[in-house]
């Protein structure tokens, strides 16, 4: 019985660990006929801990967003500005820049 106990607790483990953290997730999606885009940024905070003084940045000379905290195993969407929209990536820092994350489009 502990056996099995270890072995479910070392997979839920080796799923989790990897994953922590704070992840960025670019959406984009058109229309049949192409005319209207939409993007979205997904910032999640994978972790246990609270993530504060969350910054979005999109590009690298892009203006800086700030958006508080994010919850522990929270989430939250962001859309760029229609003058940011042509960045090529994202940039995330949060807790005094102690966490910062790059996604590239």
């Amino acid at each position: 019985m502990l056996g099995g106990f270890v072995i479910v607790a070392i997979v839920v483990l080796s799923v989790f660990i990897p994953r922590a953290g704070l992840t960025v997730e670019i959406i984009e999606r058109s229309d049949a006929m192409h005319s209207v885009k939409t993007i979205s940024i997904k910032v999640n905070n994978n972790s246990p801990q609270e993530i504060k003084d969350v910054m979005v940045q999109f590009g690298e000379n892009g203006k800086l967003h700030s958006f508080g905290n994010i919850g522990a195993f929270g989430a939250i969407f962001i859309t760029p500005d229609t003058d940011e929209l042509n960045f090529d990536r994202v940039i995330v820092s949060a807790n005094a820049g102690n966490i910062e994350t790059i996604k590239f489009r």
